[in-house]
């Protein structure tokens, strides 16, 4: 029994790579779903998301590229299925060249779904540089920032962002990047009142709740988990909930292959402390 219980601290790390595997691929085969409760954060993003006035846009700040697709692709799409159920105009924009292409292929899936038109119900301002220089200036003047879309159609030729001046015409800013910028809080939100929601990654969001917590941020999509969260509350099951069972999954065998090393560990420690005693009740009996 106890070599067997040192054993458990020394797992094969191919034993290991194999019940990694073994834990993401299964539960995408067999289609496994677990419990999904709400969190206060996520919910807070679904409830502006309802309130939002339709003679004003929401701004989705896509910055994000194929190193994060993981969290924030199924975090956007949520956030979109949601702005286009309820009929509320969206415009997106990102702050590095990859994310507009990625935002604007979600956006083309999700209106297809649901009959929604480019130009009507949403549209594509491309890539804007300058992060606070930009984000100032954009809640001043929209049009004079922005001149044309990522087509070259003019925005006032665009039937939705006719009459969309500057920051008081957006009702929402919903940031969506591994890090979110923290400047559309501190001269956005800080400055005018707009409400913003954030949709980072998971291993960051620490550093977001404080904004949660002081009324700054009034919702936060943590990772796969604010998505399929959020998904659970829409009544969809996509990407969010597929990938949060094996990402669970591979989470609960890190916790359990913990426990068995601590185990091993600790036989072998007490192992070790039997031997030396024994030696030093040998040495004790061979002195007399």
């Amino acid at each position: 029994m106890k070599e067997f219980l040192v054993k458990l601290g020394k797992i094969d790390r191919r034993v290991i790579y194999l019940l990694v595997i073994l834990a993401v691929v299964i539960p995408l085969i067999v289609k496994i779903r677990l419990p999904i409760f709400i969190s206060r954060e996520t919910n807070g993003v679904y409830t502006i998301i309802e309130h939002c006035p339709e003679d004003k846009i929401v701004l989705l700040d896509c910055t994000w590229d194929a190193g994060n697709r993981g969290e924030n692709w199924p975090q956007t799409e949520a956030v979109m299925v949601h702005l286009m159920r309820k009929g509320i105009k969206f415009a997106i924009m990102s702050r590095i060249p990859q994310g507009t292409g990625f935002g604007r292929e979600i956006a083309e899936k999700v209106a297809k779904k649901y009959g929604k038109k480019y130009g009507i119900d949403w549209c594509n301002l491309g890539y804007l540089p300058g992060e606070a220089a930009m984000i100032q200036a954009l809640a001043k003047d929209i049009k004079g920032v922005v001149k044309k879309d990522i087509k070259g159609t003019p925005l006032d030729s665009i039937p939705m962002m006719q009459g969309i001046e500057d920051i008081r015409d957006i009702s929402l800013i919903c940031g969506i990047a591994y890090w979110p910028s923290e400047d559309w809080l501190r001269f956005v939100q800080g400055v005018y009142g707009t409400n913003v929601a954030f949709c980072s990654s998971a291993i960051v969001s620490s550093a977001m709740y404080p904004f949660l917590d002081s009324g700054q941020l009034c919702g936060l999509l943590v990772g796969v988990r604010g998505a399929a969260e959020y998904e659970r509350l829409l009544g969809t099951e996509e990407l969010g909930t597929e990938l949060i069972v094996p990402q669970s999954m591979v989470h609960l065998l890190i916790v359990v292959l913990i426990v068995l090393a601590n185990i091993g560990f600790w036989a072998e420690r007490r192992e070790k402390k039997e031997e030396r005693r024994g030696i030093r009740d040998e040495g004790g009996e061979t002195g007399k």
